[in-house]
Parts: C-alpha cells; sequence; structure tokens
C-alpha cells in the first residue's frame, strides 16, 4: 500500500452558539462581526452554548481513492471539508498532506458574475494557486470538457446553473490537482454531464493518483463513485469502511428514523394522528422510477410520498406544496379520499409536468389526511420533506444574449401570432 496522501489527526472544530435571549447578539452589524471574530471571554461565555461540529476525527486516504462522505445534515461533512480547503481553522488536531488541493465547496465560489468565463478560468485559478502556464496549457480542454466553446467570452451572470456547474468541475479537474474536494457539487448536473464527471474521476484516480473526498446524498452516486465511505454522525467518524456495506448501513438506519419519527417535531398536524398512520418517506423520483437528487426542466418529474395507516375504515387525501425563495409556489391536493386499510403501505405520486419549474431550487412539504367517518380528520405533514434543483441549459432570447431563469416558475406556455385583417397603414 503507497504512503497516504492525506492524513487527519484527532480533528475537531467547535463552536460557541449564542443562546435564545442572549442580549450579546444585538448592536449593528460591524459589533456582531467583531464579536464573531474576537476570542470568547469567559463572561461570553456564560450566554453561549459549546457545539462540536467535529470531534477527535481520525483517518489516512491514499493516493487515488475516491473517499465518500455521508450522513445527515449538521453532522459534520462541510466543516470536515472547509478545513481540509483551508477554508476555517480546526480548533485541535492536525492535518498532513502532499499535493495541489483543489475544492469544489460551492457551486461557482469565485466566479465573478460581470466577468466572462475566460477570466473567471484565470482568476479562479488564480485563487487556488494554480500558475499561469498550467491554465494556458490546460485552457483548450478546459472550455472543451464543459462545453462552452460559443460562451466562452459571456458573462457568467447568463449562465444557467447547469453551465455554471460545467465551467466549475472542469476548471477544478483540468487543474492537475493531487486531491480534490467535492461537495454536493453534482446536484445539478445533467445525467449526461454526470456520467462523464464520474469517468472522468474514475480516469484520473486510476490513471494519476487523484485523491477525491466526495460528499453527497445521493446514495446510488457515492456507491458508483467511491471505493471507501465514512459516516459522519454528530460530528465523530462513526463508520469506515467498503462502499456498499457503509451506504447500507447507512441508508437502513436513516429509514429507521424516519418511520420512527411520524410523532416528532418534523410533522405537524393533529395530536393524535400518528395513532393512525405516518409519513415513512419522501422521495423525487423521475418517470420510470429512478429517485433522482435534481431534475431537467424538460422531463417530468414525480414527488413520491410513502405513508402507512394504521386504522381501518380510513380514507387519505395527499397534499404537496413547493416552495422557493419563501414564496409558495404551488399547492395540489389529491382531489378524492383513497379508501385505505389497517397495517398497509402506500404511495403517492403527483406529477410536476417538464418545463414548469425555474432553473433554480425549491423545497417540498407533503401531508396526508386521515379521515374516520364524516367528520373526524387527521395530518401527518412533512415539512421540508425534501429539496432539489431544477437545472437545464441555458436559452438565447430574440438579442441573441444568453438568458439565465430568475423566477420561481419558468412554464413553456402555448403561444400564437396570427395577421390581424382589416389593419390599415397610418
Amino acid at each position: 500500500m503507497s504512503d497516504p496522501r492525506l492524513v487527519i489527526e484527532n480533528l475537531s472544530k467547535r463552536y460557541w452558539i449564542r443562546r435564545a435571549g442572549s442580549t450579546e447578539g444585538g448592536g449593528t452589524r460591524l459589533d456582531r462581526l467583531k464579536s464573531f471574530f474576537s476570542i470568547p471571554l469567559a463572561s461570553d461565555l456564560l450566554h453561549a452554548k459549546e457545539l462540536w461540529a467535529l470531534k477527535d476525527v481520525s483517518l489516512s486516504v491514499e493516493p487515488g481513492r475516491v473517499l465518500g462522505v455521508v450522513g445527515s445534515n449538521g453532522a459534520g461533512k462541510t466543516t470536515l471539508l472547509k478545513i481540509l480547503a483551508r477554508v476555517i481553522a480546526p480548533t485541535g488536531g492536525r492535518v498532513r498532506g502532499s499535493g495541489r488541493v483543489v475544492s469544489l465547496l460551492e457551486l461557482g465560489a469565485g466566479f465573478d458574475d460581470e466577468s466572462s468565463a475566460r477570466e473567471n478560468i484565470y482568476m479562479n485559478a488564480a485563487l487556488n494557486g494554480i500558475p499561469r502556464d498550467v491554465v494556458m496549457r490546460r485552457f483548450d480542454q478546459i472550455i472543451e470538457f464543459a462545453e462552452l466553446q460559443e460562451f466562452v467570452d459571456t458573462p457568467v451572470q447568463f449562465y444557467s446553473s447547469g453551465m455554471y456547474l460545467r465551467l466549475a468541475f472542469s476548471v477544478a479537474i483540468n487543474m492537475e490537482p493531487s486531491v480534490l474536494l467535492a461537495d454536493e457539487i453534482l446536484a445539478v448536473g445533467d445525467a449526461v454531464f454526470q456520467e462523464r464527471c464520474l469517468r472522468k474521476v474514475h480516469e484520473l484516480a486510476r490513471e494519476q493518483g487523484l485523491t477525491v473526498l466526495f460528499v453527497s446524498h445521493d446514495m446510488e452516486a457515492v456507491s458508483r463513485i467511491c471505493d471507501r465511505v465514512i459516516w459522519l454522525k454528530d460530528g465523530q467518524l462513526h463508520r469506515d469502511g467498503q462502499a456498499d456495506e457503509v451506504v447500507t448501513e447507512y441508508q437502513n438506519a436513516a429509514w429507521q428514523l424516519l418511520a420512527a419519527s411520524a410523532n416528532g417535531s418534523e410533522l405537524r398536524g393533529s395530536s393524535h394522528a400518528g395513532k393512525y398512520g405516518e409519513i415513512l418517506d419522501v422521495k423525487l423520483v423521475s418517470a420510470d422510477g429512478r429517485e433522482i437528487g435534481s431534475p431537467p426542466r424538460n422531463e417530468d418529474v414525480y414527488v413520491r410520498t410513502r405513508f402507512r395507516t394504521h386504522r381501518s375504515k380510513t380514507r387519505a387525501r395527499c397534499t404537496v406544496e413547493l416552495n422557493s425563495k419563501g414564496v409558495l409556489v404551488l399547492r395540489s391536493t389529491q382531489p378524492f379520499l383513497y379508501d385505505v386499510g389497517a397495517d398497509q403501505a402506500y404511495e403517492a405520486h403527483v406529477k410536476i409536468p417538464a418545463n414548469l419549474l425555474a432553473d433554480t431550487g425549491y423545497t417540498v412539504n407533503v401531508g396526508v389526511t386521515l379521515v374516520k367517518g364524516e367528520d373526524e380528520e387527521h395530518a401527518l405533514v412533512k415539512d421540508k420533506a425534501l429539496s432539489f434543483m431544477v437545472y437545464g441549459d441555458a436559452e438565447v432570447n430574440a438579442l441573441g444574449s444568453s438568458l439565465q431563469r430568475k423566477g420561481v416558475v419558468d412554464p413553456q406556455l402555448d403561444w400564437t401570432i396570427v395577421v390581424e385583417p382589416n389593419v390599415l397603414r397610418a
């Protein structure tokens, strides 16, 4: 076995979170900024609670390995990558490694919206400490892989999220990295580009010894691309092993948690609703039933709600709410009541048609109303059951400039133009 490319020893990161009602959180924005960067005094700690985002994490990664990092929200995944990328400093422990580290922690991070792809490539490379001669040697490959030949001198503010992704990934992968840090970066890519990215990562890992840390909630992608997976839980290393084994264990634990949370804080509704049923899980699926992280704009997508009922002689009606940017985009309620039996599991599907949503992010709330008799209703509701981002290539308007969708819906409507009869010229 070769020497490790990356060694993490007892890595920890602590934050002090001000308690609710603390007066120290007031003042101007400058005061809060100064407080954030200052060393907390003993008197300050009386009004704050200790939060360990990471606690004594140790591991090593060899060259050519693709390491998956999984865990629930707040488990410490992004904190780990930010420390490795030197965005934040650890509270304790240390990291040893060799070679150039390139990070993809946020879509288009480091890009200037008013600059072109050409200008952003050179600026992004400079931010990562990459010499200009490397950029010049790789420039054509970057543009070709990103498929942006026609938009190389277009300001990136007009790029769709898919174009942003292609450019960001192509810049990172072509800068001769030794370690690549990727945090959900493939979540907004179309299926064809995702496949190209996965193949490219495998190729560089196998042929050039690229080491990759890949954070994702897409377990299918993790299983495919990673040969080893670590599971972070409450900031600690909970499991480390073969990809299939850890992913299976993680998914089983998540399923059990979902099933057990029917009466938990994530659900709101009638106080006795849990006696009548439970929402098991909510997923975004394609027309052929595959679970997906982000749908293309030009394809139908379905919200699938799995729920279980506990009482006989009950009827169910499902509701879905779609939100974006703090706005209720739409609400759809099943138009009929469906007869359900005791101790049965059901799947409800609602279709979101193609060419309706905009090129942006959404969250989904779901509800299941269980009706007993004529007027006895019990509501199960799961807020923010899932989130996703719609992607699509940029279009060109009548003036020939690239468009970036800004709203929360972008429907493809039917248009007609006819000659108006009996119109006389002035």
